[in-house]
């Protein structure tokens, strides 16, 4: 009895410490391939390491999307719930972080966005447009009074048209993820320096490239 019970101890031990050898080694971000892009099998590996809460809601289980950390200062590429994609510095505005900005604040908006455009002629090397103010901003916008009514129309009435809000309202726009173009590297790493933007640096930029389309999401926190 004494010899079966030590063998059991001794099993169950000798798995706890197999799956935690195992949970580290899918963790590993360091294996990368040549674009910059982790493969599925290393940090996106089967390891659940999304809170729940921070999730989209009705997130479709193959559904690639992005979450901007900025206290962490972590840009993520999820499929579901699995990492795919990790950038661990961003900069970001200025003026700080808030759900509603004001034009020419030079905060970074917080909520959940989608792409809405890609420019690859950016002066910042490539820039990935999110639809801020989005009709959710617009209506809390107009809810406590940052906006008028006229505004709250028009960006609704522009958004119909274009199938992109407007930059010209009390809310502001043109926020993205962007690179430095030109920009100087030792000030990214420094300071946050951009207008609202997200911005990574030039290689990195790039390699969220092949995960991002019109249309995924992007979820900022701060």
């Amino acid at each position: 009895m004494n010899r079966t019970r030590h063998w059991l101890t001794a099993l169950a031990a000798g798995l706890v410490l197999m799956g935690s050898g195992a949970a580290q080694a899918n963790f590993d971000v360091s294996t990368t391939l040549d674009d910059g892009v982790e493969p599925a099998f290393s940090q996106a590996g089967f390891l659940h390491s999304l809170d729940a809460s921070a999730m989209p809601a009705g997130l479709a289980p193959d559904e690639i999307w992005v979450s901007v950390d900025l206290k962490s200062r972590l840009v993520t590429v999820y499929r579901g719930e699995y990492v795919m994609k990790r950038i661990e510095h961003l900069a970001y505005g200025a003026g700080g972080a808030a759900p509603l900005r004001a034009k020419g604040s030079s905060m970074t908006p917080l909520g959940e966005f989608r792409v809405d455009r890609i420019n690859r002629a950016s002066r910042f090397g490539l820039f990935f447009g999110i639809d801020y103010p989005n009709a959710e901003v617009a209506s809390e916008a107009l809810r406590i009074g940052k906006i008028t009514p006229e505004e709250y129309h028009y960006i609704e009435s522009y958004r119909a048209r274009h199938g992109t809000p407007p930059h010209t309202t009390a809310l502001g726009g043109l926020i993205g993820l962007h690179g430095l173009g030109s920009g100087d590297p030792d000030v990214h790493r420094r300071f946050d320096w951009t207008e609202g933007c997200v911005a990574v640096d030039n290689y990195q930029i790039r390699a969220l490239d092949p995960w991002l389309n019109i249309g995924t999401r992007v979820v900022i926190r701060g």
